[in-house]
Protein backbone atom coordinates (compact mmCIF):
# COMPACT_ATOMS: atom_id res chain seq x y z
CA UNK A 1 0.00 0.00 0.00
CA UNK A 2 0.90 3.68 -0.23
CA UNK A 3 -1.45 5.59 1.22
CA UNK A 4 -0.29 8.01 4.08
CA UNK A 5 0.57 6.61 7.18
CA UNK A 6 0.60 2.75 5.92
CA UNK A 7 3.79 0.65 5.95
CA UNK A 8 4.63 -1.86 3.51
CA UNK A 9 6.78 -5.07 4.03
CA UNK A 10 7.74 -4.36 0.49
CA UNK A 11 8.60 -0.97 0.51
CA UNK A 12 12.03 0.19 -0.91
CA UNK A 13 11.70 3.62 -0.13
CA UNK A 14 10.01 4.95 3.65
CA UNK A 15 9.28 8.37 4.28
CA UNK A 16 8.08 8.70 7.74
CA UNK A 17 6.19 11.77 9.38
CA UNK A 18 9.01 13.77 6.76
CA UNK A 19 9.29 17.71 7.66
CA UNK A 20 11.09 20.33 6.27
CA UNK A 21 11.71 24.23 7.60
CA UNK A 22 13.34 26.53 6.10
CA UNK A 23 14.82 29.30 8.48
CA UNK A 24 15.45 32.69 6.69
CA UNK A 25 15.84 36.13 8.56
CA UNK A 26 12.81 37.39 8.77
CA UNK A 27 10.43 34.50 8.23
CA UNK A 28 10.03 30.54 8.62
CA UNK A 29 8.69 28.24 5.51
CA UNK A 30 7.40 24.98 6.17
CA UNK A 31 8.40 22.69 2.79
CA UNK A 32 7.51 20.12 3.69
CA UNK A 33 4.64 18.95 6.70
CA UNK A 34 4.07 15.26 7.98
CA UNK A 35 4.70 13.32 4.67
CA UNK A 36 4.18 9.77 5.15
CA UNK A 37 4.76 7.63 2.10
CA UNK A 38 6.08 4.36 0.83
CA UNK A 39 7.56 3.74 -2.33
CA UNK A 40 7.71 -0.64 -3.18
CA UNK A 41 10.49 -1.59 -5.00
CA UNK A 42 10.12 -2.10 -8.72
CA UNK A 43 7.05 0.82 -8.89
CA UNK A 44 6.83 3.92 -11.44
CA UNK A 45 6.11 6.30 -8.68
CA UNK A 46 4.66 9.61 -9.86
CA UNK A 47 5.33 12.96 -7.36
CA UNK A 48 3.22 15.52 -8.99
CA UNK A 49 2.36 18.97 -7.78
CA UNK A 50 2.32 22.67 -8.98
CA UNK A 51 4.64 24.91 -8.66
CA UNK A 52 6.12 25.60 -5.37
CA UNK A 53 4.16 22.70 -3.81
CA UNK A 54 7.29 21.01 -2.45
CA UNK A 55 7.95 18.24 -4.69
CA UNK A 56 11.53 18.71 -5.37
CA UNK A 57 12.37 19.32 -1.96
CA UNK A 58 10.64 16.18 -1.23
CA UNK A 59 12.72 14.22 -4.06
CA UNK A 60 16.32 16.17 -2.37
CA UNK A 61 15.11 14.32 0.96
CA UNK A 62 14.41 10.81 -0.41
CA UNK A 63 18.81 11.31 -1.28
CA UNK A 64 19.68 13.25 1.55
CA UNK A 65 20.85 16.34 -0.52
CA UNK A 66 18.22 18.09 2.18
CA UNK A 67 18.38 16.49 5.35
CA UNK A 68 14.52 17.02 7.06
CA UNK A 69 14.09 19.25 9.78
CA UNK A 70 12.42 15.97 11.70
CA UNK A 71 11.35 12.42 10.80
CA UNK A 72 12.91 9.82 8.44
CA UNK A 73 14.10 8.98 5.25
CA UNK A 74 14.47 4.46 5.46
CA UNK A 75 15.55 2.94 1.91
CA UNK A 76 16.11 -0.55 1.36
CA UNK A 77 15.90 -0.87 5.13
CA UNK A 78 18.85 1.81 6.24
CA UNK A 79 17.76 4.78 8.22
CA UNK A 80 20.04 7.61 6.10
CA UNK A 81 20.38 9.81 9.32
CA UNK A 82 21.61 6.95 11.28
CA UNK A 83 24.86 6.40 8.19
CA UNK A 84 27.85 7.97 8.25
CA UNK A 85 29.49 9.94 5.77
CA UNK A 86 30.87 6.66 3.99
CA UNK A 87 27.56 4.62 4.11
CA UNK A 88 25.59 7.25 2.66
CA UNK A 89 28.60 7.77 -0.06
CA UNK A 90 27.67 4.37 -0.69
CA UNK A 91 23.93 3.79 -0.38
CA UNK A 92 23.82 7.18 -3.05
CA UNK A 93 25.67 5.20 -5.57
CA UNK A 94 22.36 3.19 -5.25
CA UNK A 95 19.87 6.31 -6.18
CA UNK A 96 20.98 7.99 -9.18
CA UNK A 97 19.00 11.56 -10.52
CA UNK A 98 18.14 12.89 -13.79
CA UNK A 99 17.49 16.22 -14.34
CA UNK A 100 15.46 18.69 -16.07
CA UNK A 101 18.44 20.31 -17.61
CA UNK A 102 20.64 17.13 -18.37
CA UNK A 103 23.87 18.51 -16.47
CA UNK A 104 26.21 16.85 -18.85
CA UNK A 105 29.90 17.64 -19.07
CA UNK A 106 30.24 20.01 -22.04
CA UNK A 107 33.56 18.72 -22.35
CA UNK A 108 33.37 15.42 -22.18
CA UNK A 109 31.98 13.31 -25.25
CA UNK A 110 29.15 10.88 -24.46
CA UNK A 111 31.52 7.99 -23.72
CA UNK A 112 33.02 10.15 -21.29
CA UNK A 113 29.80 11.71 -19.44
CA UNK A 114 28.62 8.11 -19.01
CA UNK A 115 31.85 6.87 -17.27
CA UNK A 116 32.09 10.05 -15.02
CA UNK A 117 29.93 8.38 -12.75
CA UNK A 118 31.64 4.76 -12.45
CA UNK A 119 34.92 6.59 -12.63
CA UNK A 120 33.82 8.25 -9.40
CA UNK A 121 32.61 5.04 -7.76
CA UNK A 122 36.57 3.38 -8.42
CA UNK A 123 35.64 1.26 -11.24
CA UNK A 124 38.58 -0.30 -13.62
CA UNK A 125 39.18 0.84 -16.91
CA UNK A 126 38.25 -2.39 -18.69
CA UNK A 127 34.58 -2.73 -16.37
CA UNK A 128 34.35 0.88 -17.52
CA UNK A 129 34.26 0.51 -21.38
CA UNK A 130 32.24 -2.62 -21.36
CA UNK A 131 29.58 -1.20 -18.65
CA UNK A 132 29.37 2.07 -21.37
CA UNK A 133 28.86 -0.33 -24.17
CA UNK A 134 26.19 -2.11 -23.03
CA UNK A 135 24.47 1.22 -21.63
CA UNK A 136 24.76 3.21 -25.38
CA UNK A 137 22.66 -0.06 -26.25
CA UNK A 138 20.32 0.50 -23.63
CA UNK A 139 19.63 3.91 -24.30
CA UNK A 140 20.18 3.78 -28.76
CA UNK A 141 23.26 5.88 -28.29
CA UNK A 142 26.00 3.83 -29.94
CA UNK A 143 26.32 5.81 -33.12
CA UNK A 144 26.32 9.51 -31.41
CA UNK A 145 28.88 7.88 -28.41
CA UNK A 146 31.97 10.55 -30.00
CA UNK A 147 29.76 13.31 -29.78
CA UNK A 148 30.05 15.93 -27.13
CA UNK A 149 26.52 17.42 -25.78
CA UNK A 150 26.54 20.46 -27.63
CA UNK A 151 26.19 18.26 -30.85
CA UNK A 152 22.93 16.60 -29.56
CA UNK A 153 19.94 17.13 -29.13
CA UNK A 154 17.80 17.59 -26.15
CA UNK A 155 16.46 14.25 -26.24
CA UNK A 156 19.68 12.84 -26.71
CA UNK A 157 21.52 15.07 -24.20
CA UNK A 158 18.53 13.61 -22.07
CA UNK A 159 19.22 9.84 -22.95
CA UNK A 160 23.00 10.00 -21.92
CA UNK A 161 22.19 11.44 -18.25
CA UNK A 162 19.78 8.12 -18.35
CA UNK A 163 22.89 5.93 -19.17
CA UNK A 164 24.67 7.86 -17.09
CA UNK A 165 22.05 7.42 -14.05
CA UNK A 166 22.30 3.34 -14.76
CA UNK A 167 25.95 3.59 -14.87
CA UNK A 168 26.03 2.24 -11.20
CA UNK A 169 23.49 -0.39 -11.54
CA UNK A 170 21.26 1.59 -8.77
CA UNK A 171 17.91 0.23 -7.30
CA UNK A 172 16.32 3.51 -7.73
CA UNK A 173 16.35 6.60 -10.15
CA UNK A 174 15.03 10.15 -9.19
CA UNK A 175 13.82 11.93 -12.09
CA UNK A 176 13.17 15.27 -11.14
CA UNK A 177 11.22 17.30 -14.07
CA UNK A 178 13.24 15.15 -16.63
CA UNK A 179 11.08 15.67 -19.71
CA UNK A 180 10.20 19.04 -18.96
CA UNK A 181 12.47 21.19 -21.12
CA UNK A 182 11.56 18.62 -23.99
CA UNK A 183 9.09 18.70 -26.74
CA UNK A 184 6.03 16.48 -26.61
CA UNK A 185 6.96 13.45 -29.05
CA UNK A 186 10.46 13.58 -27.23
CA UNK A 187 9.21 13.54 -24.12
CA UNK A 188 7.27 10.56 -25.04
CA UNK A 189 10.36 8.44 -26.49
CA UNK A 190 12.02 9.09 -22.82
CA UNK A 191 9.05 8.27 -21.05
CA UNK A 192 8.90 5.12 -23.10
CA UNK A 193 12.51 4.48 -22.09
CA UNK A 194 11.91 4.83 -18.72
CA UNK A 195 9.48 1.94 -18.48
CA UNK A 196 11.57 -0.09 -20.50
CA UNK A 197 14.61 0.34 -17.97
CA UNK A 198 11.87 -0.52 -15.54
CA UNK A 199 10.51 -3.79 -17.23
CA UNK A 200 13.45 -4.69 -18.19
CA UNK A 201 15.49 -4.24 -15.06
CA UNK A 202 13.44 -3.89 -12.41
CA UNK A 203 14.99 -0.13 -11.14
CA UNK A 204 12.07 1.18 -9.19
CA UNK A 205 11.49 4.97 -10.51
CA UNK A 206 10.63 8.21 -9.10
CA UNK A 207 9.22 10.89 -11.22
CA UNK A 208 8.74 14.51 -9.74
CA UNK A 209 6.62 16.60 -12.24
CA UNK A 210 4.10 19.14 -12.53
CA UNK A 211 2.31 17.07 -15.52
CA UNK A 212 -0.08 15.29 -14.90
CA UNK A 213 0.06 13.03 -18.77
CA UNK A 214 3.32 12.57 -17.33
CA UNK A 215 2.27 10.47 -14.42
CA UNK A 216 -1.05 9.15 -16.13
CA UNK A 217 1.27 7.49 -19.36
CA UNK A 218 4.11 5.93 -17.31
CA UNK A 219 3.36 5.53 -13.69
CA UNK A 220 1.66 2.93 -11.21
CA UNK A 221 1.26 5.15 -8.32
CA UNK A 222 1.25 9.00 -7.65
CA UNK A 223 1.51 10.70 -4.91
CA UNK A 224 0.08 14.30 -4.88
CA UNK A 225 1.75 17.19 -3.06
CA UNK A 226 -0.32 20.53 -2.24
CA UNK A 227 1.37 23.38 0.38
CA UNK A 228 4.23 21.21 1.44
CA UNK A 229 1.22 18.17 1.96
CA UNK A 230 0.36 15.42 0.87
CA UNK A 231 -2.84 15.96 -0.46
CA UNK A 232 -3.83 12.20 -1.99
CA UNK A 233 -2.36 8.93 -2.26
CA UNK A 234 -2.94 6.05 -4.35
CA UNK A 235 -2.66 4.38 -7.72
CA UNK A 236 -2.72 6.29 -10.72
CA UNK A 237 -6.12 4.83 -12.31
CA UNK A 238 -7.79 5.32 -9.12
CA UNK A 239 -6.54 9.01 -8.66
CA UNK A 240 -7.46 9.66 -12.26
CA UNK A 241 -10.80 8.26 -12.27
CA UNK A 242 -12.02 8.97 -8.98
CA UNK A 243 -9.85 12.12 -7.51
CA UNK A 244 -10.86 12.94 -3.30
CA UNK A 245 -8.85 15.86 -2.88
CA UNK A 246 -9.50 19.41 -3.98
CA UNK A 247 -5.71 19.26 -5.38
CA UNK A 248 -6.26 16.33 -7.27
CA UNK A 249 -9.15 17.78 -8.86
CA UNK A 250 -7.54 20.99 -9.75
CA UNK A 251 -4.61 18.75 -12.09
CA UNK A 252 -7.51 16.63 -13.40
CA UNK A 253 -9.77 19.15 -14.32
CA UNK A 254 -7.07 21.70 -15.56
CA UNK A 255 -5.87 18.73 -18.21
CA UNK A 256 -9.46 18.80 -18.86
CA UNK A 257 -10.16 22.37 -19.72
CA UNK A 258 -12.45 22.72 -16.88
CA UNK A 259 -11.40 26.00 -15.04
CA UNK A 260 -12.67 27.51 -18.95
CA UNK A 261 -16.49 28.01 -17.53
CA UNK A 262 -17.99 31.06 -17.03
CA UNK A 263 -18.99 31.45 -13.12
CA UNK A 264 -21.87 30.41 -12.34
CA UNK A 265 -21.92 27.22 -15.17
CA UNK A 266 -22.90 24.03 -13.63
CA UNK A 267 -20.06 21.18 -14.59
CA UNK A 268 -20.00 17.53 -14.79
CA UNK A 269 -17.04 15.64 -15.67
CA UNK A 270 -17.71 11.63 -16.78
CA UNK A 271 -14.92 8.82 -17.04
CA UNK A 272 -15.76 5.75 -18.53
CA UNK A 273 -13.29 2.82 -19.08
CA UNK A 274 -12.71 1.18 -22.83
CA UNK A 275 -15.03 -0.24 -25.02
CA UNK A 276 -17.84 2.01 -22.89
CA UNK A 277 -16.23 4.94 -24.80
CA UNK A 278 -18.02 4.15 -28.16
CA UNK A 279 -21.26 4.53 -26.78
CA UNK A 280 -23.88 7.01 -28.25
CA UNK A 281 -24.12 8.23 -24.71
CA UNK A 282 -24.76 11.95 -25.28
CA UNK A 283 -26.87 10.94 -27.92
CA UNK A 284 -29.30 8.92 -25.42
CA UNK A 285 -29.14 11.48 -22.93
CA UNK A 286 -30.18 13.94 -25.75
CA UNK A 287 -33.28 11.72 -27.50
CA UNK A 288 -34.22 9.48 -24.36
CA UNK A 289 -34.22 11.96 -21.78
CA UNK A 290 -34.84 15.65 -23.60
CA UNK A 291 -31.85 17.29 -21.82
CA UNK A 292 -29.41 19.07 -24.31
CA UNK A 293 -26.14 19.23 -22.49
CA UNK A 294 -22.54 21.37 -24.14
CA UNK A 295 -19.78 19.42 -24.38
CA UNK A 296 -17.13 21.47 -23.11
CA UNK A 297 -14.18 19.01 -23.29
CA UNK A 298 -13.79 15.10 -24.58
CA UNK A 299 -10.57 13.05 -24.48
CA UNK A 300 -9.58 9.49 -24.40
CA UNK A 301 -6.12 8.27 -22.63
CA UNK A 302 -4.19 5.60 -21.90
CA UNK A 303 -3.88 5.38 -18.07
CA UNK A 304 -1.71 2.60 -16.46
CA UNK A 305 -2.30 1.22 -19.72
CA UNK A 306 -5.64 0.55 -19.91
CA UNK A 307 -7.84 2.92 -22.16
CA UNK A 308 -10.23 5.86 -20.33
CA UNK A 309 -12.36 8.25 -21.67
CA UNK A 310 -13.75 11.45 -19.89
CA UNK A 311 -16.09 14.60 -20.82
CA UNK A 312 -17.00 17.81 -19.09
CA UNK A 313 -20.21 18.60 -19.75
CA UNK A 314 -21.89 21.85 -18.90
CA UNK A 315 -25.31 21.31 -18.22
CA UNK A 316 -28.73 23.02 -19.18
CA UNK A 317 -29.94 26.33 -16.52
CA UNK A 318 -32.89 24.39 -15.15
CA UNK A 319 -32.31 22.63 -11.91
CA UNK A 320 -34.85 19.58 -12.70
CA UNK A 321 -33.16 18.97 -16.42
CA UNK A 322 -29.64 18.95 -14.74
CA UNK A 323 -30.78 16.62 -11.67
CA UNK A 324 -32.25 14.22 -14.65
CA UNK A 325 -29.03 14.23 -16.52
CA UNK A 326 -27.25 13.15 -14.20
CA UNK A 327 -29.65 10.81 -12.60
CA UNK A 328 -29.64 9.23 -16.67
CA UNK A 329 -25.54 9.29 -16.51
CA UNK A 330 -25.43 7.68 -12.75
CA UNK A 331 -27.95 4.56 -14.50
CA UNK A 332 -25.25 4.08 -17.52
CA UNK A 333 -22.88 2.95 -15.20
CA UNK A 334 -20.65 6.14 -15.41
CA UNK A 335 -19.47 7.97 -12.58
CA UNK A 336 -20.43 11.41 -12.42
CA UNK A 337 -18.75 14.36 -10.40
CA UNK A 338 -18.93 18.07 -10.69
CA UNK A 339 -16.08 19.94 -11.32
CA UNK A 340 -16.70 22.12 -8.16
CA UNK A 341 -16.01 19.26 -6.29
CA UNK A 342 -19.62 17.62 -5.42
CA UNK A 343 -19.25 14.07 -6.21
CA UNK A 344 -22.35 11.78 -7.38
CA UNK A 345 -21.31 7.95 -6.59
Amino acid sequence: MHVEGSASILALIELNHLTKTFKGKTQTVDALKDINLHIEQGDIFGIIGMSGAGKSTLVRCINFLEQPTSGSVVIDGKDLASLSPKALRQLRQQVSMIFQHFNLLSQRDVRGNIAFAMEIAGMKRPQIEKRIDELLEIVGLTDRQHNYPSQLSGGQQQRVAIARALATNPKIILCDEATSALDPTTTTSILNLLREINRRMGITIVIITHEMSVVESTCTHVAIIDDGQLAECGTVESVFSQPKSAAAKKLIFRTAGADSGAMGERMIRIVFEGSSADEPTISDLSMQCHVAVNIRYADTREVSGKLFGQMILQLPEDHLQQEKAIYFLQNKGLRVEEVNGHVHG
